[in-house]
């Protein structure tokens, strides 16, 4: 967990830009199952990093201000959930010469989906603003962070810096006590 807490933001935006950019240097065809690969990776990466935030933002809070991240977890595992439907159940009838019209179930999948992403959006954005606030955060408060989460290429460059500064902090605090 503590694994995207330690990450450079460059670091972590390689992570995410760099299947992409190895796909069209190698001239990998685009077709389906390469997109919908490097879709997962990259989803893996991006809801691993901000779930890692939000989970460990929450736990640095409080107890009275604590919230259970197994709701941050479903909303982060639903589109996972989602995406592997697709790659195993439609893809391989694209290749067998079905036609291109997605079928109907996708549609409820994608807007389930989209919630639970903007939940996990919501749950990281507000967590992490409570510890750096040192207060409950209101939405107006949380609203540039949940807006840059959402810009993730943006929002990586602008977050993790403080993510690191906070989790040095936080360790060096630990390590401090400990010492005492």
């Amino acid at each position: 967990m503590t694994f995207f807490l330690k990450l450079r933001h460059w670091e972590l935006f390689l992570m995410l830009a760099l299947p992409t950019i190895m796909s069209l240097m190698f001239d990998i065809p685009m077709e389906p199952l390469v997109v919908a690969t490097i879709g997962l990776f990259m989803m893996l990466v991006l809801f691993g990093w901000m779930f890692s935030v939000g989970a460990w933002s929450n736990r640095q809070l409080p107890e009275a201000r604590q919230r259970s991240p197994l709701p941050c977890a479903a909303g982060f595992a639903l589109p996972i959930v989602y995406l592997l439907m697709y790659i195993f159940l439609y893809i391989p009838q694209l290749q067998h010469g079905a036609p291109s019209r997605p079928p109907i179930w996708l549609l409820p999948m994608h807007m389930v989906s989209m919630v639970g992403i903007f939940y996990g959006l919501w749950y990281t954005a507000r967590q992490l603003k409570s510890l750096q606030e040192n207060e409950d955060a209101d939405f107006m408060i949380f609203s540039s962070t949940f807006f840059l989460l959402f810009i993730f290429p943006l929002g990586i460059w602008l977050i993790q810096p403080s993510v690191n500064q906070l989790y040095s902090r936080r360790e060096q605090a630990a390590a401090d006590t400990n010492e005492d």
